[in-house]
């Protein structure tokens, strides 16, 4: 019967769980827009695969971007510009030339004068202008001028620029009949001082006429009847087929706006995220107990979830291109510092909810689906910094080929624009490179260890590892060939190698601060158990356990190496020290918490196997004949003792995962174990002259 005190932290546990898990749905339907989804999904170029859709109220037919942005640009190509006609200028331009000529002035000459005067009156009259450098003359149809607050578009052509002015003047002035010295005379008084310009260009107002006439759009063209037939089944989707799908939709979701249909579409959003959700939790809840009832990587996964989800709406509300967002960017994190089948869940759920927001859903979730899962499998097996971005490259492959694949049965063709496209998903792959950095923040924060940590933690130049290498050297070799065997039995039966191989390495460093009491540090036959009492002995060896968890802490290693060191003799006994009192004082009553480890026993699969290799790789050492029958033997009788103890109750571990590991035990050691062949020896009589360098080569085991 489980203790009550047990049953309600259990209950309190996955009540924080549930909760929890509701909050993160909450937040996601929150960000899931309130419109209503349209219930059909087309493509451009593919065969209309449901029944024939006709309208089922009026709608009008909407502008596609394309012809919007067009439209924009031509009004602003050829806009009007405003001036403002300043009619003191022909006045003080006109006098002023009278004034000039008056001296030219008889009765030969007044006619002609006069005649130069009205056409520069007439000049100013039609208006004279500077054309600004922000605007383009060749795009300019009419001008607007404005005279007491009243505008009048006016024919470009009628009007006079400063050049055109100059000419239409000096045309004038050769063109009367005006005596050649009269002529010369008034040319001479340089023309270009009687022409200014009287229209003056107001860029407020033409910006704001601008600002109007571009919100004046119309959005529509056309209207769709009731009952009209907009597409009949197995009919080609073609451009003007998705114009009018497209435009039944975007009234479908302006209709879906009252409250009772907003909270019908809310309650499905709840349905779906809470499905994906519960999927996502079932796998953990089966699959993997001890990860869901932790609550660091409970929050980590869950928050990974959220966070993906987060950022793919991203899209939809700032107006972001869908392509350039790395939703895959958590996925590579879980997959580095959890597991491949955890990232695998996380990134079918997310994308799932992320193409909600994404225009062409059908294409966005193929394009995340197989791009994760060509991520989660190149870093299966994590060897190397440099395969992170080898990773993130093949993501990029992946995502141009499928892109360009849809693309082509969309489109039937490749253009420019969707060249530019690449530029998205090179941004994308650019923001997935910052996971790498981030790994150390999440290993700090939720206290994981990811494979590029493992990696530096393995090299032997570690501090700890030379430490334990200069003061025991004997166990060092151990811990080598017990990471061997470890490594390898993890190989067969399904884990983490690197893990279980740094866990080895690292599980008896604690030895070093008294490397002289552990057998295989020994030297010379002084043997400092020989004056202790068996129970002094045995906290000696007892200690190397709870000295290792203080190095590896000084040193900073991560909890889960830590585990190791805890873990490699669970709660056993010092089965030596232990037997020798037994034997030795039958009648004495026995402390056994002085022989025994504190524990505890391991939880993974992987420290499990580290226990087993342990024992078996030490006693294998004591071994006489080292003969395959021997060490069958030896390995069977430890590791079955180990679970008569009860070693591997808490370990997710099974019977046949243990009989693969004993198989693996014994081939290895009878390989490193062989035995070889004894070289028989030249006679005295013989010429050792002729014996070769070679004549030293093995034979075959016999």
């Amino acid at each position: 019967m489980l203790s009550s005190k047990f049953k309600k932290h259990f209950t309190i546990a996955i009540a924080f769980r549930i909760i929890f898990i509701l909050v993160i749905c909450g937040v996601i339907v929150y960000l899931f827009p309130k419109a209503g989804t349209f219930q059909y999904a087309y493509q451009k170029g593919s065969l209309w695969r449901y029944e024939t859709l006709n309208a089922p109220f009026d709608f009008p037919i909407y502008k596609t971007d394309a012809e919007l942005s067009a439209e924009r640009e031509k009004i602003t190509r050829e806009q009007t510009p405003i001036f403002d006609l300043n009619t003191e200028i022909k006045k003080k331009q006109t006098a002023k030339f009278t004034e000039a000529t008056e001296k030219y002035r008889n009765v030969m000459t007044a006619s002609a004068i006069d005649h130069i005067r009205n056409k520069l009156a007439e000049i100013y009259t039609a208006g004279v202008l500077q054309i600004p450098e922000e605007l383009n003359s060749t795009n300019i149809k009419t001008v607007k001028i404005v005279h007491n607050n009243i505008g009048k578009d006016i024919d470009f052509k009628k009007v006079y620029t400063l050049k055109k002015a100059y000419s239409v003047l000096n045309q004038t002035i050769d063109g009367t009949n005006l005596p050649a010295s009269v002529k010369e005379h008034i040319l001479s008084l340089n023309i270009n001082h009687f022409i200014q310009p009287n229209l003056e260009f107001d860029a407020s107002k033409t910006n704001l006429q601008l600002t109007n006439q571009l919100k004046n759009i119309s959005l529509t063209q056309g209207l769709v009847r009731n009952g009209e037939t907009i597409i009949s089944k197995r009919e080609l989707v073609t451009p003007e087929k998705i114009k009018l799908l497209n435009s039944l939709e975007t009234e479908y979701r302006h209709n879906a706006g009252s409250y009772t249909t907003r909270f019908r579409i809310i309650g499905g959003q709840i349905i779906l995220t809470l499905t994906s959700l519960i999927i996502f939790s079932l796998y953990f809840y089966y699959s993997k107990k001890r990860v869901f009832y932790d609550n660091k990587e409970f929050i980590f996964l869950y928050g990974a979830f959220l966070a993906t989800v987060a950022l793919g709406s991203a899209g939809y509300y700032q107006n972001i291109n869908m392509h350039a967002l790395p939703v895959l960017f958590f996925v590579l994190i879980v997959n580095i510092l959890v597991g491949s089948r955890s990232a695998l869940y996380l990134l079918l759920g997310t994308s799932l909810l992320i193409s909600y927001f994404a225009p062409n859903s059908f294409r966005y979730l193929f394009m995340q689906i197989t791009a994760g899962i060509v991520a989660i499998f190149s870093l299966a097996q994590l060897q190397r910094r440099g395969q992170l971005f080898l990773s993130i490259f093949l993501i990029f492959i992946t995502y141009v080929a499928v892109y360009f694949s849809f693309i082509l049965i969309q489109e039937g063709d490749i253009s420019l624009s969707h060249i530019f496209g690449l530029l998205w998903l090179f941004v994308n792959c650019l923001l997935l490179s910052l996971a790498y950095p981030v790994i150390y923040i999440f290993e700090r924060i939720f206290g994981f260890t990811s494979e590029i940590t493992l990696m530096e933690l393995s090299n032997p130049n570690h501090p700890a590892l030379r430490a334990l290498t200069k003061k025991a050297p004997g166990t060092f070799q151990h811990s080598l060939m017990v990471a061997n065997l470890a490594e390898e039995a993890i190989y067969r039966i399904g884990g983490n190698p690197l893990l279980t191989r740094t866990g080895a390495l690292y599980h008896d460093i604690g030895k070093s601060n008294e490397p002289i009491f552990f057998i295989e540090n020994l030297s010379g036959g002084i043997n400092p158990h020989d004056d202790c009492e068996f129970d002094e002995s045995a906290r000696h060896i007892i200690n190397h356990v709870s000295q290792g968890v203080e190095l590896a802490k000084k040193y900073n290693l991560p909890e889960t190496i830590i585990n190791f060191i805890r873990t490699h003799h669970g709660k056993s006994k010092v089965k030596y020290f232990y037997n020798s009192f037994r034997n030795k004082y039958p009648d004495r009553a026995i402390d056994e918490a002085a022989f025994t480890y504190d524990g505890p026993d391991p939880v993974s699969k992987e420290c499990a196997v580290v226990m087993m290799a342990d024992s078996v790789e030490a006693a294998s050492r004591t071994l006489k004949e080292k003969t395959e029958e021997n060490i069958t033997q030896l390995v069977n009788n430890i590791i079955d003792g180990q679970v008569q103890d009860g070693r591997f109750l808490n370990a997710e571990i099974t019977f046949r995962d243990i009989a693969y590991v004993k198989q693996v035990f014994i081939d290895m050691l009878t390989n490193i174990y062989h035995s070889r062949i004894a070289y028989p020896k030249l006679k005295k009589t013989e010429q050792t002259e002729e014996a070769s360098p070679d004549s030293t080569t093995h034979e075959p085991n016999k």
